[in-house]
C-alpha cells in the first residue's frame, strides 16, 4: 500500500508555461534526486547571492517573508542564469541534463496537441536561441524535487538566505 501511494505521488506533474510551451515536471526518483544534491547546493549558492536582496522580503500581494523557493522567475531569471555561468561548463551541462533529461519533464510544444519527453534533439529544438528559458525550466525542476529541503532549512535556522550561505562559508553574513 505505501508503494501504490509512493509511486502515485511520482507520478503528479507540476504544470509550468514556459515561452509559449507547457512542461510536465514529475519528482525525480528519492535516489537521483539525493545524487544530484551537492550539485544543487553548489548552483543555489551563487544564485542566493544574487537575489540576495530580494529574498526575505515582505510579498506586497500576501504580506509574508518571501523564501527562494517563493521567488517569481521571471524576477530572478537573470541571476539563474548567472548562477548556473558559475558552475564549470561541464558541470553546467551534467547538472542540466540530469535535471531535464530524466525522463522527469515531458512538454506540450504550442501549437501541438502531442507531449514528448525531453531529449537533447527535443531540448536543441525548444531552447536554441533562449537558452535563459531552459535555466528557468531547470530551476522550476530544483523546485519541485528541493522546494522542502530548502524550506525545512529557512524554517530551523531563521531564513533559506542565512542558511545556505552559512553551509557555503561559515561564518558569512548573507548580502543585503
Amino acid at each position: 500500500m505505501n508503494e501504490a501511494r509512493n509511486t502515485a505521488k511520482m507520478m503528479q506533474p507540476t504544470e509550468q508555461k514556459i515561452g509559449g510551451n507547457t512542461f510536465y515536471i514529475y519528482p525525480l526518483p528519492a535516489f537521483t534526486a539525493a545524487n544530484l544534491s551537492a550539485d544543487v547546493i553548489s548552483l543555489l549558492a551563487p544564485l542566493i547571492g544574487g537575489i540576495a536582496g530580494a529574498l526575505g522580503t515582505r510579498d506586497a500581494g500576501l504580506g509574508e517573508i518571501k523564501g527562494l523557493m517563493d521567488m517569481d522567475v521571471s524576477e530572478a531569471a537573470p541571476h539563474i542564469a548567472g548562477a548556473f555561468s558559475s558552475l564549470s561548463a561541464d558541470k553546467t551541462e551534467r547538472l542540466l541534463r540530469n535535471l531535464l533529461m530524466n525522463k522527469n519533464v515531458v512538454v506540450k510544444q504550442e501549437g501541438s496537441a502531442d507531449v514528448d519527453y525531453l531529449t537533447e534533439d527535443k531540448c536543441n529544438e525548444i531552447f536554441c536561441g533562449n537558452v535563459q528559458n531552459m535555466f528557468v525550466l531547470a530551476f522550476h525542476v530544483i523546485k519541485v524535487n528541493y522546494g522542502d529541503f530548502f524550506e525545512s532549512i529557512g524554517s530551523r535556522s531563521g531564513s533559506v538566505k542565512t542558511a545556505v550561505m552559512s553551509m557555503i562559508s561559515p561564518g558569512t553574513e548573507p548580502l543585503m
